[in-house]
């Protein structure tokens, strides 16, 4: 497989896309549990009442944290610079390998473009630490399997 600058600027795309996507959508989650919240209406069961607006708090707080992961891997991604050449495996890497095409920038897995499976993947994820530093032409083991580096941008 044949990877250049054009393919890494449509992976980074379509990963800025993706996140946009999924912040759009815990935004919106976010807003219904607050309109639930504050559309929810005192009962003569009290403590169900009580206890219902606590779970919706939860949920809302854990919208948030989702929110703040999703953020800071946008804010991760942005920090890329797509032009990069790079020579060794690091963040902001398209890498080719033996066993499978990975964007070293923020793990949010599978891509496919034009019919070919890329992986986008962190430097803390286990195979990103295998790759951390490795050069075309290099050989890395990764869980038992050697993994070639081919060639990378």
């Amino acid at each position: 497989m044949t990877i250049n600058v054009q393919i890494k600027q449509a992976l980074y795309d379509q990963l800025n896309v993706m996140l946009n996507d999924k912040i759009t959508a815990i935004r919106q989650a976010m807003t219904e549990t607050s309109e639930s919240m504050k559309n929810d209406t005192k009962s003569s069961a009290g403590d169900k009442f009580e206890t219902g607006r606590e779970m919706m708090q939860i949920e809302l707080n854990n919208q948030q944290v989702q929110l703040n992961k999703l953020m800071q891997l946008h804010h991760d991604l942005s920090l890329i610079k797509v032009s990069e050449i790079h020579t060794a495996v690091g963040f902001g890497s398209l890498v080719n390998t033996s066993m499978g095409c990975y964007f070293v920038s923020v793990a949010l897995g599978k891509i496919v473009l034009n019919d070919a499976n890329y992986y986008a993947l962190s430097l803390a994820s286990p195979i990103g630490r295998a790759l951390h530093g490795a050069k075309v032409g290099d050989i890395v083991t990764f869980q038992g399997k050697k993994i070639e580096i081919l060639s990378m941008v």
